[in-house]
């Protein structure tokens, strides 16, 4: 029984399935529509992978912001705070262009003015012709 387990596992053992995540997280990132095909299952736990990731991205790009318009004795702590933020998005899709991507995806979130979450859309597209699973259609709202 799976009661009160925390994600799936996707019949993949630890280290193959964060790869996975990161994988999809970066195609998602990169892709110029931002969003990306793939199964439900995967989509869902992409949901929950990826909206930390834009959180922490959210967070940065309005320091970001805030560097440019601070005094000078409150500018070192808010770069420091921005290369914090930097590193943590830099764990999860380990590319420098796709932090900026990543940032910018978080000044687009900042633009909108979303409250926190819901980031990232979850819609079913049909089903996959080899195996008749669920395809979904993962989309940042953004």
């Amino acid at each position: 029984m799976r009661h009160r387990k925390r994600y799936k596992k996707l019949g993949r053992y630890t280290e193959h399935r964060i790869s996975m995540l990161k994988n999809l997280l970066k195609n998602l990132i990169k892709s110029p529509r931002l969003e990306i095909f793939t199964t439900l299952a995967r989509a869902k736990a992409l949901q929950r992978f990826g909206s930390k990731v834009l959180t922490y991205a959210k967070k940065a790009a309005k320091i970001k912001n805030l560097i440019n318009n601070a005094p000078e004795d409150q500018k070192e702590k808010l770069k420091t705070q921005l290369v914090n933020l930097s590193r943590k998005i830099y764990e999860y899709v380990g590319d420098r262009s796709l932090v900026k991507s990543a940032i910018d995806i978080g000044s687009m979130i900042n633009s909108k003015n979303k409250e926190k979450g819901g980031y990232l859309s979850i819609y079913r597209v049909g089903f996959r012709r080899g195996d008749a699973a669920i395809k979904a259609l993962i989309r940042i709202e953004a």
